[in-house]
């Protein structure tokens, strides 16, 4: 790329990024709401609003069958929630889209158990997220479903929106390993560190992939099935994931 190129790229990240940071305004709460700290890490450096927005769309691509896609999720879920009580997390779960490796109902923390409900159509499991989202009587969602379209990720995030909701959802690594463009926050990848997949494993790679004004980072995660929490092992010195998702960051 020549150096006007590379300027000119530049120039219209830096006005992409003032422009989302002038939206942190628009959540309830302003930029104090904004969730600075997650897995024991700042966030600063990878999320240009200076860290995790709390309500909104926020995604998890995983293409593996042990539970790691959804310890992340209920941690993201969980993640500075102190401020809506009373509220309850609703989890989604649509019947064979996502194999997670036997997280069920009984194995979550009893004290602060979701309301779970299976379905078997996508769109079902989609409207309901809808509803429920624009309600504003659900502190977070966690939805599994089969892949969706951008026009999909708009209408979830304009219901988050809508009633102050978060919603994680969790989708499936397309066959090919790329991933449909979108309207989410974040969007994170997390896989087994070795090289068989195995349910056993608490090591894990934890992938920032896109979303908005985001520096894609990887990092090496410890994670603790007992507690449903995670944290950092190794940083893997920020580097970025395969090019087959640095370049396509929705």
């Amino acid at each position: 790329m020549s150096d006007r190129r590379l300027h000119l790229a530049r120039a219209a990240l830096q006005r992409a990024e003032k422009q989302w940071k002038g939206q942190v305004t628009c959540l309830p709460g302003g930029a104090d709401r904004i969730i600075r700290r997650a897995f024991g890490i700042e966030l600063a450096h990878h999320i240009s609003i200076g860290g995790i927005a709390p309500m909104g769309l926020h995604e998890i691509i995983c293409g593996h069958d042990d539970t790691g896609a959804s310890v992340l999720a209920w941690y993201l879920a969980r993640l500075s929630i102190g401020d809506q009580t009373g509220k309850n997390l609703f989890w989604i779960r649509q019947r064979r889209a996502i194999d997670q490796g036997g997280l069920y109902p009984l194995s979550l923390p009893g004290e602060d158990a979701p309301i779970m409900m299976a379905v078997d159509q996508q769109a079902t499991a989609l409207w309901t997220c809808e509803e429920a989202a624009k309600s504003g009587q659900i502190a977070s969602i966690i939805v599994e479903t089969t892949d969706y379209d951008l026009t999909a990720a708009r209408r979830l995030q304009l219901a988050c929106e809508a009633g102050h909701t978060r919603l994680i959802a969790i989708r499936h690594m397309r066959s090919d390993s790329k991933t449909i463009a979108s309207s989410a926050h974040t969007r994170w990848r997390i896989t087994p560190e070795a090289v068989e997949h195995s349910t056993t494993d608490n090591r894990h790679i934890l992938s920032l992939i896109g979303g908005r004004g985001v520096r894609p980072g990887s990092w090496r995660m410890q994670i603790d099935a007992t507690t449903f929490s995670l944290s950092v092992a190794d940083a893997l010195e920020n580097r970025l994931p395969p090019d087959r998702y640095a370049g396509n960051r929705g």
